[in-house]
């Protein structure tokens, strides 16, 4: 994510998006709790659901966060999966131990595993996330990136380690596996950070998040939030395509009262600055030095940030974007991946802030709004917890309406089980997460909202029946 125009850029790589009209309360039902930072939502064949959980970090090594100004993101093991049967409410984590990045203290905005999907044999796969700049991953990465050049925001946005003893040492992150659920081993199919610290597609500074993933055949569709990236990885881990999310030129976006590079409070922390490392603390009555920032003149050249990703039922790839800083109302889209040339096309447009996409079983497409205003509007001291989002429906014919916005909260993850329920990653920020079903999802019209369903295909599309990737 590079907010070129403006010379610096501010990347919400775990999550923070939305907007919808209001709807009347949706009922729902809570089938998963407790969890760290979840994300992507995956049902087995046999209706089991798994849940990456990004964990909470440690007390490793940190590096500044991309994705809150000047607040650290440290490394640990306490990333992980959990598998809930939901026949008996069993919650079970597996995959326990993995590399894991989170915001400290406030255990926010993790990056670890993300997201699992399977293919048409059973086998499962893993995209885990990373979050910051590919060579302060490992040593192996770090040899790699010397002699990098790097763009002038680079040391803003996310610097890179000057020597070894920094890194963060989680070589799990940023990558494709193969995983075996029952014994717990993996195999790793592609690194995703590396390519980003070797190609750097979109121009900008060096970034990696894998965030979802989707299988179509015998190829894995990831989309990486950090890097603006859509790989297409065989499932024998060879490299089959890549290309850069579309930006957007955007009149008259707002922009919050205060400078993005204010340094956030994260949650009493003791220096809201640095960290809270009293060795870094500046000298007594010392200000720390602030880059400067101008709201930038006539349109603005968004990035696009793609998060959620699935296989629609008339076979092709679609995914949604987040959208960058200031993360503007209404300038959110879904891209169908045009199956012939490879190349992303708008196909629905008018959302805020989107983290994951779905299809029900009527071909309808669900969009899950993060949050449904700029996340600065509404987030307290720097935090991504609590937002108001929902979820939105598009008919095969168009139509727009919001299913459910009340109870949903910085919602991270959508998807729809064998049997046509909708779940939804909720509260995905921090370690009160939950799994819940939509009991009774009323449709609610939305007038007065912008939407523009575009004829790729046409509507006959929909009809088309189709394997779905994630359910």
């Amino acid at each position: 994510m590079k907010l070129k125009q403006i010379g610096y850029s501010l990347l919400t790589i775990a999550a923070g998006l939305g907007a919808a009209m209001p709807a009347e309360a949706a009922t729902f039902t809570t089938v998963a709790s407790g969890l760290n930072n979840p994300s992507g939502i995956t049902f087995g064949s046999d209706g089991t659901l798994y849940v990456g959980e990004t964990g909470t970090g440690g007390d490793g090594n940190c590096q500044p966060s991309p994705s809150a100004a000047f607040a650290e993101i440290c490394a640990g093991n306490t990333g992980s999966i959990t598998k809930v049967d939901l026949a008996t409410g069993t919650q079970t984590r597996i995959f326990n131990g993995f590399d894991s990045l989170a915001l400290q203290p406030t255990l926010e905005q993790g990056a670890g595993p993300q997201e699992i999907a399977f293919d048409f044999l059973g086998n499962a796969y893993l995209v885990t996330g990373y979050a910051g700049y590919p060579g302060n991953r490992d040593a192996e990465i770090f040899e790699v990136a010397q002699g990098a050049e790097l763009p002038p925001e680079q040391n803003l946005i996310a610097p890179p380690a000057e020597d070894a003893s920094e890194l963060l040492n989680t070589p799990d992150l940023g990558k494709l596996f193969k995983i075996d659920l029952a014994t717990e081993e993996v195999t790793e199919l592609y690194d995703f950070a590396l390519y980003e610290q070797l190609n750097n597609l979109d121009g900008g500074d060096y970034i990696s998040n894998p965030f979802a993933i989707a299988i179509q055949d015998d190829s894995a569709f990831v989309v990486d939030a950090g890097a603006n990236v859509i790989y297409n990885i065989g499932l024998d881990g060879e490299f089959i395509n890549a290309f850069a999310s579309p930006t957007q030129l955007v009149d008259n976006v707002e922009f919050p009262d205060a400078s993005p590079f204010e340094p956030p409070q994260n949650g009493g922390q003791e220096d809201p600055v640095l960290g809270g490392d009293p060795s870094q603390l500046p000298n007594e009555g010392e200000e720390p030095e602030m880059p400067s920032f101008e709201i930038p003149e006539g349109p603005l050249d968004l990035q696009s940030v793609p998060t959620g990703i699935t296989k629609g039922p008339d076979g092709a790839v679609y995914y949604g974007e987040l959208t960058g800083y200031p993360y503007p109302e209404g300038e959110a889209r879904v891209f169908r991946i045009n199956p012939e040339t490879g190349e992303p096309e708008v196909f629905a447009d008018g959302f805020t802030q989107i983290t994951d996409i779905a299809f029900d079983k009527e071909g309808n497409l669900l969009v899950l709004q993060f949050a449904d205003e700029a996340q600065w509007k509404n987030s307290v001291e720097g935090s991504l917890k609590d937002l108001p989002g929902s979820v939105i429906k598009v008919t095969p014919d168009g139509q727009r309406t919001t299913i459910a916005s009340e109870g949903i909260f910085s919602a991270t993850g959508i998807q729809v089980s064998p049997d046509g329920g909708i779940y939804v990653a909720n509260n995905g920020i921090g370690t009160n997460g939950s799994i819940i079903k939509l009991d009774d999802p009323k449709s609610v019209p939305e007038p007065g909202t912008i939407f523009a369903l575009l004829a790729f295909g046409g509507a006959s599309l929909f009809g088309l029946k189709g394997k779905r990737d994630r359910v």
